[in-house]
């Protein structure tokens, strides 16, 4: 994964630049942007040639040591070892970044509440994350292991040997609790979005996601049932 993502993180931070931008109050090269769950820290340091400066938490310890050895020459940024339970609601923040961090986040509302609280007047909070009601899970692979109780999903995990526990994984919300969920900030206007380009995604611009894209353009309804979520919320200023 750690490879994967290395090579498809300046594609990723074009993405999140290219989205966001329409709806930023200032240019990419201004802003300060939190990367929340940055992982090894790719996409950050590849943000961090863009943008003003980059401060990546990351949870995991194994995870955060390799992102703060990787953030070690570049200036602009900084990572630390934190969840976004452990961030002050300060707003420092132009741009927040959560990229399929979302559905492992135990407390959604309260974790939208410091990342709103985190956030400067019109910044803009970028949202990546899948649809618990796609068929095929993401993290694992397994037909229909989202739409199972915890303990079906742990056994169904032992059984196909695919893993243990998967509770961390196991909060992607539906594309109707995600509104509301966003909705209940209403310092926040938010919108369901299409990435900027298509080969930056990790599909890439195969001729089923094209298909998709242009159905979701043409039906926007059909967001229920997509397979991924991608908003882009603003705080009023």
């Amino acid at each position: 994964m750690s490879g994967e993502r290395a090579a498809r993180a300046a594609d990723f931070a074009r993405q999140i630049v290219e989205t966001c931008k329409p709806f930023a109050a200032s240019p990419p090269e201004s802003w300060e942007v939190l990367d929340v769950g940055c992982g090894y820290g790719h996409t950050a340091a590849e943000l961090a040639k863009v943008c003003r400066s980059v401060t990546g938490i990351e949870p995991s310890e194994p995870l955060a040591r390799e992102a703060i050895r990787l953030a070690a020459d570049i200036p602009n940024l900084t990572i630390r070892q934190a969840s976004v339970y452990d961030l002050e609601p300060k707003p420092l923040y132009d741009l927040i970044v959560l990229d399929n961090v979302f559905e492992h986040l135990p407390d959604q509302p309260g974790a939208l509440a410091i990342l709103s609280g985190c956030l400067r007047p019109q910044g803009v909070l970028y949202l990546l994350m899948p649809n618990k009601l796609w068929p095929m899970e993401v993290h694992y692979h397994l037909p229909f292991l989202s739409y199972l109780p915890l303990s079906w999903a742990n056994r169904y995990l032992r059984w196909t040997g695919r893993g243990t526990d998967y509770t961390d994984a196991s909060y992607a919300p539906t594309y109707w609790r995600l509104r509301r969920l966003l909705r209940e900030r209403p310092e926040l206007r938010f919108q369901f979005v299409l990435p900027a380009n298509l080969a930056w995604t990790t599909a890439g611009a195969k001729w089923h996601y094209r298909l998709g894209v242009a159905a979701l353009k043409r039906f926007p309804s059909l967001w229920a049932i997509s397979k991924a979520f991608l908003v882009v919320a603003v705080k009023h200023g």
